[in-house]
């Protein structure tokens, strides 16, 4: 008995301390990223909402001379960004903007909301330096 190994069965304490500090520390790296991922791809999503509401105003210029801000809206929010129209509900009107509005504010979204004019002109409520990668979902 005396030349016998011991066989261990199972992980000690210190291994298992050891093993959840490592999936602590990429957990803690790994998280932050998908937010940003996720808050990009809906970002994205709410410049194509932007854009479609934008062909539609066009559209009804296109056929009465006028943007009409009180139409084109319906079916153009989501569940992340509500898509309104600026001046709100005028039906003869040679100007617009739209604003896709953030239905919870991040802390850590330097856009905040996305605007687009008739001009095609495209701008944020934030952080001024972040409006290209704003828009360009980066």
């Amino acid at each position: 008995m005396c030349g016998t190994p011991l066989i261990s069965r199972g992980f000690s304490a210190l291994e298992l301390a050891v093993v959840l500090a490592i999936v602590g520390i990429l957990m803690a790296l790994a998280i932050p990223s998908y937010q940003r991922y996720v808050q990009r791809g809906q970002r994205v999503e709410a410049t194509r909402l932007l854009m479609a509401a934008a062909a539609c105003q066009e559209r009804v210029r296109a056929t009465t001379g006028y943007y009409d801000t009180s139409a084109c809206l319906p079916g153009f929010s989501n569940e992340t960004y509500e898509i309104r129209a600026e001046p709100p509900g005028v039906k003869e009107s040679m100007q617009f903007t739209l604003v896709a509005e953030p239905r919870r504010q991040r802390a850590s979204d330097r856009c905040g909301s996305l605007r687009l004019d008739q001009a095609g002109t495209r701008g944020i409520d934030g952080d001024p330096d972040a409006l290209a990668a704003c828009w360009s979902g980066r």
